[in-house]
């Protein structure tokens, strides 16, 4: 999926798809970056990597789980990781990721696309918001079984 974005005023296209194994280098570039960790290739069912490309490049990455909720019987995506190259921020390049996961989730019939993120991240939460996602009254509790 192809969106158009400007900066400086000049136009540029971002196309959005999923991730291929030539990516990871880019992709763990991307990674080190925002979140200091890399990752390896790998496959799952129920997960689906996004990249987003400008000018030819790698410059976004997402994660998408599918998620069954056994109660309702229906499906909902966790979006883990997002991320945009520090020579690509503020082209847009999170917009059309946020927009392609969207996609995927609608198309796929998932109830709604729900993520978490850091209260430190206020940049992400102005991209949340300004895509469309509500801020939950809620706290997220975790019990640490192993440290990696």
């Amino acid at each position: 999926m192809c969106y158009n974005s400007s900066k400086d005023g000049e136009n540029m296209d971002i196309l959005c798809r999923d991730y291929k194994e030539e990516d990871l280098d880019s992709v763990n570039e991307i990674l080190k970056e925002a979140f200091d960790v890399t990752k390896d290739n790998f496959k799952h069912s129920d997960m689906k990597e996004i990249v987003a490309l400008a000018d030819d490049n790698v410059a976004g990455y997402l994660i998408l789980t599918k998620v069954l909720n056994p109660i309702k019987d229906k499906y909902y995506y966790l979006v883990d990781y997002v991320c945009v190259s520090s020579k690509y921020r503020k082209m847009g390049i999170s917009d059309a990721l946020m927009e392609y996961a969207y996609k995927v989730a609608s198309d796929d019939g998932a109830m709604y696309l729900q993520l978490t993120c850091s209260y430190k991240r206020v940049g992400a939460h102005k991209l949340y918001e300004r895509c469309g996602y509500i801020k939950r009254d809620s706290d997220i509790y975790r019990k640490v079984i192993l440290w990696f």
